[in-house]
């Protein structure tokens, strides 16, 4: 099996190699973005630094991508693009890295495990500045008051909005005795959940609604 490594510290690269190679696996370096691009169809996973985005956008990879770095530097990736990849802050531990790549087989040999997102939330970004909303790196067409209302859901994954309190919260004082915070779900559930074709947002009986952590 091979491993892309793209590092601009060529040590950093080294070290992760050596580990590799101790689990019997390939790595392939390179701290050239033009480089990667070739190395593309001879791996099985690519591990790339963060900083190769100032330089512009990564190519496609057919397989998931895992983006390392410290967090001074994802802060300076733009919203829309980091999503798009499985991240990773440095400093790691290389037995965590390992543990989340993965998973060991009855055999005793060891198998990708593609590093899945256990819910559609760890795709989702919300742009707090400027009211916008990407999943998975595309941007979600939002009205002021959708926004609001996915902003609070999302400020409180894994409990439960009520109806009051998504109405008290985000709308007027006109809309409270309406059916409004039902109809906002639904609105958010097509633009998100139906394009998609995600569960982003649960109903929880007699509690109200909920985006899962």
């Amino acid at each position: 099996m091979n491993i892309l490594i793209a590092a601009k510290d060529a040590v950093f690269a080294r070290m992760l190699a050596l580990e590799f190679e101790d689990k019997h696996m390939r790595a392939l370096c390179t701290s050239d973005l033009s480089e990667i691009k070739e190395m593309i169809p001879n791996t099985r996973m690519a591990i790339v630094d963060a900083r190769f985005l100032s330089q512009g956008p990564l190519p496609n990879f057919p397989y998931d991508t895992i983006l390392f770095g410290y967090p001074d530097e994802f802060a300076a990736i733009s919203t829309q693009e980091l999503t798009k990849y499985y991240t990773i802050e440095r400093p790691f531990l290389i037995e965590e890295l390992f543990q989340a790549l993965f998973v060991s087989n009855e055999d005793q040999t060891e198998t990708i495990r593609a590093p899945k997102r256990k819910s559609p939330a760890e795709s989702l970004a919300l742009d707090t500045e400027n009211h916008v909303a990407y999943y998975k790196g595309e941007k979600i067409a939002l009205t002021q008051k959708e926004f609001a209302l996915l902003a609070l859901l999302y400020e409180n994954r894994g409990t439960p909005v009520s109806r009051e309190h998504a109405l008290a919260e985000v709308f007027s004082d006109a809309e409270t005795k309406t059916n409004v915070v039902d109809v906002y779900v639904n609105y958010l559930r097509t633009k998100i959940d139906s394009r998609f074709d995600v569960r982003m947002i649960s109903t929880v009986r007699g509690l109200g609604y909920v985006i899962a952590k």
